[in-house]
């Protein structure tokens, strides 16, 4: 039984080779550990060539939103190259986890969320085990405890070939935790779901563990959408982080951090956390269910300063609401706390959201064209697909590029330069 697993590329991006695919990663090492061994990887991200001939019984697709339709194109090449004719096509993935209809009429199975148990069960049908008839939506109910799933078959890939640095040593990437409590409106989570299942600190360290050994990495990124969710269990992971003499990046919401907290991370090594602060207006944090003042994120802004931690923050341009007096807010922001770092994105409504599935209650409009729903973009290259009744998309645009031309550290200086006139 051959398994081909492919990673669409993401020609978006700046730079697409700079993170391994952890999602497919863990679908093989789950498979290799039902005896699945003969599992490869079609990894188009950082080398975009696709080869003359594939062989493979099963082959199963990753894709977000912006990927969607590539992958959908990737499907029909892939399928004439295939010499195994009766092989199977399945997708997975935040795109289909949300609008899984939009898969059906070119996929043999669409797998809705967390996709370990789901796709064995379709490698099992498809080796004669079971009998699962195609054209099928499979969503199976969360693993609840994520610490009985392998470690990513990272052995699949040079994982020495993705480029990511942490003050200058390279770094890679892990996950201690699956899901989000939080219930923003933006914010789709389809892949992993809302309810927050936590990997025990000793099966992280584990992991961490045999990455210092067999690889040599001495930096590490947390991909949690919040690692501090639980202060107790930080604060276990923090003491069991610190005796492996690393450092570290990871995301953090202001609700779930303290100075004790940033302090214990700050000793076990993190150098620099992220959190998405969105925007400076408290209207539009309201409006978005952020379920945080924009004083919470001053606050902790100045906390991680004061601790000695690094902080980046994530902002967002045309959330439902937006005007010009939300930006102004959110410039305020930015030159209120100083944040050493930062990234300003286009809204884009994803399907799964509560704003993409709800739109006539929100001061928005938008196009579903999936080539332009990404939240990062190269320079020069954004578009959006929203308007509100206070901006409209080009205006967006081009608020959003002044205020990252204003903004973003050039060569580790800030520039000066009067504010107000960014708007204007």
């Amino acid at each position: 039984m051959k398994i081909l697993l492919v990673n669409p590329p993401s020609k978006f991006l700046i730079d697409d080779n700079v993170f391994p695919t952890l999602g497919l990663l863990y679908l093989s090492a789950y498979l290799k550990r039902k005896d699945y061994n003969d599992v490869t990887l079609l990894d188009l991200n950082g080398n975009h060539v696709i080869p003359e001939a594939i062989e493979a019984d099963v082959v199963g697709f990753y894709s977000n939103t912006p990927q969607f339709p590539y992958v959908v194109k990737l499907k029909e090449v892939l399928a004439r190259i295939n010499m195994r004719r009766s092989a199977i096509y399945v997708i997975g993935g935040p795109h289909v986890s949300g609008r899984p209809e939009d898969a059906l009429p070119h996929f043999d199975y669409v797998i809705s969320g967390e996709g370990e148990r789901a796709f064995l069960d379709l490698v099992d049908s498809a080796s004669g085990k079971t009998d699962m008839p195609k054209g099928q939506i499979i969503k199976y109910q969360y693993i609840e405890d994520i610490n009985t799933i392998p470690f990513p078959d990272r052995a699949l890939v040079d994982i020495k070939s993705y480029k990511y640095l942490i003050e200058g040593v390279p770094a890679t990437t892990l996950v201690t935790s699956r899901g989000c409590p939080f219930g923003c409106a933006f914010c789709a989570n389809n892949a992993w779901g809302k309810t927050l299942r936590l990997r025990d600190p000793e099966n992280v360290t584990e992991e961490m563990q045999i990455l210092i050994e067999q690889y040599g990495f001495k930096a590490f990124m947390f991909f949690d959408d919040t690692m501090t969710v639980s202060k107790k269990r930080m604060e276990i992971l923090c003491n069991r982080i610190k005796k492996l003499d690393i450092i570290y990046r990871c995301f953090i919401r202001a609700d779930t951090v303290d100075r004790e907290i940033l302090t214990k991370m700050k000793e076990s090594g993190c150098v620099e956390v992220g959190m998405g602060m969105e925007s400076g207006s408290q209207r539009i944090l309201d409006t978005i269910n952020k379920g945080q003042s924009v004083r919470q994120n001053l606050n902790i802004a100045k906390l991680c300063k004061q601790v000695g931690i690094s902080i980046k923050g994530f902002f967002v341009v045309g959330l439902p609401g937006e005007d010009r007096n939300s930006v102004h807010e959110t410039i305020k922001f930015i030159e209120e706390s100083k944040v050493d770092d930062l990234d300003i994105t286009v809204f884009a409504p994803y399907p799964g959201s509560r704003i993409y599935e709800y739109k006539h209650k929100y001061d928005i409009s938008f196009e579903t064209t999936y080539e332009s729903s990404w939240y990062k973009g190269k320079p020069g290259f954004y578009r959006s697909a929203v308007s509100t009744s206070g901006l409209n998309s080009e205006e967006i645009v081009k608020i959003r590029n002044k205020m990252e031309k204003r903004f973003k550290k050039e060569q580790g200086a800030r520039e000066t330069g009067d504010f107000a006139k960014l708007v204007t």
